[in-house]
């Protein structure tokens, strides 16, 4: 399996891919873990695409179009990842849906004929990839970013190879998959999010989806989160078993209910084939759909399909007792799961603290009193959002894997889909006499995820391990071959030692393997460990005898001044005893590792730039359609305001303008009507800049006949109270004082009396024209003016102009000393007015 770094950068997506719908959670730095809406904001997306060409619908609206392209709508494709052709699960999707299943013939997997050539096929990692990277535009278009990581959900009994069609369909949709969280667990972590458990608690998670019902035994604690940190507690889950019936779901309930309206069709319809006709067929389903859902809360339902065939609608009433008996051979299937997890995990239903219900299929009443009848009501808990759960512990998986992130410590231990054992040859001799066979197992039924294993052998040989998996309990299945690793370099192993005092002539072989994140099973290395003298040892015995020639002499002069000193001396200290190190230590040699997988099939190579190829092709079409849709509507919605342009327009245009205006909106609108479909994009954006053309010097005539009051009203404004700074400066300030800016302050008077010129001028040619003919006063024009006044301003103000103080004789003092004025800024005064005013930018 492809094996991914977990270092996350920024932003993490949790996605829940289902069977029906997907359910998109994003982590973002700085803000709340939460749910991503879709267009229609809501917080699921239905799993449904229709490809017809290039041209994809996803969502809601393919299912709208599914009646008219049953073939080419594809639904409920989730299970199929990873599946074969000659599976059961293929053969019951060709016997429910009407799309064309084709067997892949390199791979032997599920493909999909999508357009009119035979060899035009889809794989199921492409239609799931379509839907992951429209979940992914999404994001961009709710949120504003475009992440790359993310950590999925799988279902638990989900095995490699549908696992690895997981990732395959990630790595196409432009992902970079973090985790493979099994679903159970995933609810198990939102389950824990908000709690804290005081004493050790079992749960069993029942989710039934659309298309599987999973049950899942998760035990609670808490522990410490390290010695340092004795009160700081973290949450451990540990996931000991989980059991599923792989088709039994909503999905499945759809499947009866339209059965059921079929026949009560067929009874008031005898000579009518509906189950023959694909679009009937289709029809009927999405009605199934929504009875069962009224049905859920509601004793009776009606059920109403217009031309179910040419000429017929349909018309009916489907009770719950109805509903009830149709389903009845699969209520004895609901408790199933359960017993088969709790005998797993070695526990009974007494065991269990709570049976939490999850997803949309527990909402059904003849599922919880199933459910309840075995387990008791009692059990029964509804303490997660049944919908929710699964996408919300996977984007907490995600943020937990990066440091931007504060979030609530909790370990999962996840439980593996399958147990794995190892097989090798060692070099003793059987009783037989031939090679003995070793067989370890190294991950027993639901092994914890992410763990590592080392098997041992002593030996000078090389050798090859094969490893072999089988699904865990409840799931069925007998040993089968996973990979094979040959291991080479064991007899040259000891030429590469650094140390040449070898102990053991055989090192002790090591092959470290591991799961990994993804769920993968993966060999990691494989190391030739010997036991070697230990170079330091003899270092060690040269100081020793240093050591105890520095004790005898200390000890002897420690003697002779205790006898001739009246006082007792201070004895110089001697250093510790060397600690002696082992005399033994190991030395490691990597080895050559060749692993081979058997069974595992992934998309790579040729399929996977071909299939990269095919989607960026359809990302490109539907960029281009979309463009061309969003100028079509541009030109049309441009169209319109002009055609209300006209007859508001008429004070400022003459009726030759509005005639010509008329007549190119017109033109435009019955071209469009020819030509929406088939023209260019850059024809389109060619009339709307036409018309544009057109309109643009009404809607500045208009603009500027509203606004040029304002502004020349604004400009006027300024040049009176630039008047008034320049006349304070002139009465208050001497010539002398006023020196330094002297050429600012005439700029400034210049500026002022020309701009009051121009701007009278201005307004009277303005005046004169008619409303219909373009302006020659413009309020940028206007601005331009006024914002020239406030540089000139700026720049005078800056000088900062002082008042020198007057000379006073010393020998004759003025009685009026006391009022004297500090030297320093003065403050004219205005000839018009006794009080002080100071220049500035504040009388602007």
């Amino acid at each position: 399996m492809m094996v991914t770094s977990t270092c996350v950068n920024a932003a993490v997506l949790g996605i829940d891919f289902g069977t029906d719908w997907f359910t998109i959670a994003l982590a973002n730095p700085g803000r709340p873990l939460d749910l991503v809406l879709n267009r229609d904001a809501n917080r699921q997306t239905a799993s449904v695409v229709t490809v017809n060409g290039l041209e994809r619908t996803f969502g809601s609206n393919a299912i709208a179009i599914a009646p008219r392209l049953p073939e080419k709508t594809f639904m409920a494709v989730r299970n199929l990842l990873g599946v074969s052709y000659d599976s059961d699960v293929a053969a019951a999707y060709r016997k429910q849906f009407p799309n064309r299943m084709v067997k892949e013939p390199l791979t032997g997997m599920v493909g999909f004929q999508y357009g009119a050539n035979a060899n035009e096929t889809l794989t199921v990692q492409e239609i799931v990839a379509m839907q992951l990277r429209h979940a992914q535009q999404l994001v961009k278009e709710s949120e504003g970013v475009v992440v790359k990581d993310a950590v999925f959900t799988v279902p638990s009994f989900f095995d490699r190879n549908q696992r690895q069609a997981m990732l395959d369909a990630a790595q196409l949709a432009g992902f970079r998959t973090l985790a493979l969280v099994n679903d159970g667990s995933a609810v198990a972590l939102n389950y824990a999010m908000s709690r804290s458990f005081a004493k050790p608690e079992k749960h069993v998670f029942y989710d039934m989806g659309a298309g599987k019902t999973v049950a899942t035994v998760a035990g609670f604690s808490m522990r410490s989160a390290a010695k340092a940190l004795k009160s700081k507690k973290a949450t451990v889950i540990n996931v000991q078993a989980f059991a599923a019936d792989s088709t039994l779901g909503g999905q499945e309930v759809d499947f009866v209910v339209r059965d059921l309206l079929v026949d009560k069709f067929m009874a008031s319809n005898r000579e009518a084939d509906v189950r023959g006709n694909d679009r009937a067929m289709n029809r009927l389903l999405k009605e199934a759909k929504r009875v069962k859902t009224i049905l859920s809360a509601n004793t009776e339902a009606t059920a109403s399909v217009e031309g179910v065939l040419p000429g017929i609608d349909f018309r009916t009433q489907v009770s719950r007792a109805d509903f009830e008996r149709a389903t009845k051979h699969l209520a004895q299937r609901i408790r199933g799961p359960i017993d088969d997890a709790l005998k797993a995990a070695g526990l009974s239903i007494g065991d269990i603290d709570s049976v939490v219900l999850v997803g949309g299929g527990t909402r059904m009443p003849f599922v919880q009193k199933t459910l309840g009848d075995a387990f008791g009501a009692a059990k029964l808990s509804r303490n997660v959002n049944a919908e929710e759960a699964c996408v919300m512990g996977a984007v907490f998986k995600g943020a937990t894997l990066s440091s931007l992130f504060r979030v609530k410590d909790m370990r999962l231990r996840d439980a593996m889909a399958y147990a794995v054992r190892a097989t090798y040859p060692t070099e003793s001799k059987s009783l037989l006499g031939g090679t003995k066979q070793e067989t370890m197992v190294l991950y027993p039924e639901f092994g914890a995820v992410g763990a590592r294993r080392v098997i041992r052998d002593t030996r000078a040989s090389d050798f090859s391990v094969n490893f072999a998996a089988k699904p865990s309990a409840g799931n069925g299945g007998a040993w089968a071959d996973l990979m094979s690793v040959k291991v080479s370099g064991v007899p040259g192993a000891k030429g590469k030692l650094k140390s040449k005092q070898v102990v053991s002539e055989k090192p002790e072989v090591r092959v470290i393997v591991q799961t990994n994140e993804l769920g993968a099973f993966e060999v990691l290395k494989a190391e030739a460990a010997f036991n070697v003298t230990n170079p330091g040892h003899a270092a060690y015995l040269e100081d020793l005898a240093l050591w105890e020639t520095e004790s005898a002499q200390w000890e002897a002069s420690t003697a002779e001044a205790e006898s001739s000193a009246a006082e007792p001396p201070k004895k110089a200290s001697l250093r510790a005893r060397p600690t002696p190190p082992p005399e033994v230590v190991i030395e490691v040699v990597q080895l050559d590792i060749d692993v081979a997988t058997h069974g595992l099939v992934r998309l790579g190579g040729d399929a996977l730039e071909k299939s990269r190829a095919l989607l960026q092709l359809m990302d490109d079409d539907d960029s281009a359609r979309a463009a061309h849709h969003g100028a079509v509507n541009g030109l049309e919605s441009l169209i319109y305001q002009l055609r209300d342009l006209v007859d508001d327009a008429s004070d400022i245009t003459t009726d030759q303008q509005r005639d010509a205006l008329s007549d190119a909106v017109s033109a435009a609108a019955d071209w469009l009507d020819a030509h929406a479909d088939s023209a260019a994009l850059e024809d389109i954006r060619a009339r709307a800049a036409q018309l544009k053309d057109l309109k643009k010097p009404i809607v500045f005539r208009r603009t500027q006949m509203a606004k040029r009051p304002e502004h020349i009203s604004a400009l006027r404004a300024i040049i009176k109270q630039a008047q008034s700074l320049v006349e304070l400066y002139r009465v208050g300030y001497t010539s002398e004082e006023l020196e330094p800016a002297s050429e600012l302050l005439q700029g400034l008077e210049d500026t002022l009396g020309n701009t009051t010129t121009w701007l009278d001028n201005m307004v009277a040619k303005q005046e004169a024209l008619a409303l219909s003919d373009d302006p020659v006063l413009t309020t940028t024009d206007i601005d331009d003016k006024a914002v020239g006044i406030e540089r000139s301003l700026a720049k005078l103000v800056a000088k900062k102009i002082k008042k020198k103080a007057p000379e006073v004789p010393v020998s004759e003092p003025s009685k009026a000393d006391d009022a004297e004025e500090e030297e320093g800024d003065y403050e004219p005064k205005s000839q018009s007015t006794q009080d002080k005013s100071e220049p500035g930018h504040d009388e602007l």
